[in-house]
């Protein structure tokens, strides 16, 4: 019992997502799965994953969605680790290992874990990854009055008002599993995209993937739950690094499993969870 690593091919995608159905979460189904293989913004330079190979058969992968995005005056390649599994007897031979060194070898690359089970928390730190966040920021409705402060929801008005760089994030989350609001002030504006999803406590949470101006979002960030959020048991959630500065009426919430990163090249503040697992799998941000 030998198996290989290769990267993942278009050809490979019906054998991963049978294997994902069938042995790592079959509540998915396998046209859920491939929603993992169909990402619109990186069509011109993908990076599918990894998958362990033995005689022809796929008995392990190691999911990958990539993404090339502006930071500041440049483009930078992210990469966010999903879906990984290998099936059982092939555990124990080091082929996870293998498989996180050769997914993070590129130095040029920002690589984020969204989703991470607590068990491989001490994995990851020893594969040289860093915690990225361990906490969250919650605001809610509180009755307060404010002023110089729209929501835009309309998907028109949103794209006329929005500037080049937010229309292309508009455009590449079309039709996936977040909510898009452009937070416009008489000075500026924020596009904010929302995993919303109601949690384990109850809670609607309104959980900012990105937020595309974090000085307006620090600022205003009570005003826009205030805005936001309907009557009821809701909160609007950031990641710490999401903020600048944590301000008045924030809660601190602990995030069940910490988010990782390796980047040689970008600071905590520009890494955000668009172009991600969570979109593209409409997964619950825990």
């Amino acid at each position: 019992m030998t198996a290989t690593l290769r990267r993942a091919e278009t050809r490979d995608i019906d054998a991963i997502c049978a294997l994902l159905h069938t042995h790592m979460n079959p509540d998915f189904s396998i046209e859920r799965w491939k929603r993992l293989f169909a990402a619109p913004w990186c069509a011109d330079n993908p990076d599918m994953g990894i998958v362990a190979e033995d005689a022809g058969r796929i008995v392990g992968f190691h999911g990958h969605v990539c993404s090339n995005r502006p930071i500041g005056t440049r483009r930078e390649r992210f990469l966010n680790f999903t879906s990984w599994y290998i099936l059982k007897e092939y555990r124990g031979l080091g082929l996870g290992r293998a498989m996180i060194e050769m997914a993070t070898a590129d130095p040029d690359t920002t690589y984020t874990v969204i989703s991470l089970s607590s068990k491989r928390v001490d994995f990851f730190k020893k594969m040289g990854l860093d915690v990225l966040d361990t906490e969250r920021l919650l605001w809610r409705r509180d009755g307060h009055e404010f002023e110089n402060l729209e929501l835009i929801r309309d998907p028109e008005v949103m794209a006329a008002r929005a500037n080049p760089d937010e229309v292309k994030v508009l455009k590449d989350h079309l039709g996936l599993a977040v909510t898009p609001v452009l937070v416009s002030t008489r000075c500026t504006q924020c596009l904010l995209l929302l995993s919303i999803s109601t949690k384990g406590n109850n809670v609607t949470y309104y959980d900012v993937l990105y937020r595309s101006n974090p000085g307006l979002f620090t600022d205003r960030a009570p005003d826009i739950a205030q805005a936001l959020l309907p009557e009821g048991d809701c909160v609007l959630a950031a990641d710490r690094r999401f903020v600048e500065k944590v301000g008045d009426g924030a809660e601190v919430e602990t995030i069940p499993s910490p988010r990782f990163w390796k980047s040689s090249r970008i600071k905590p503040r520009n890494v955000d969870l668009a172009y991600s697992e969570i979109a593209l799998l409409d997964l619950k941000l825990d």
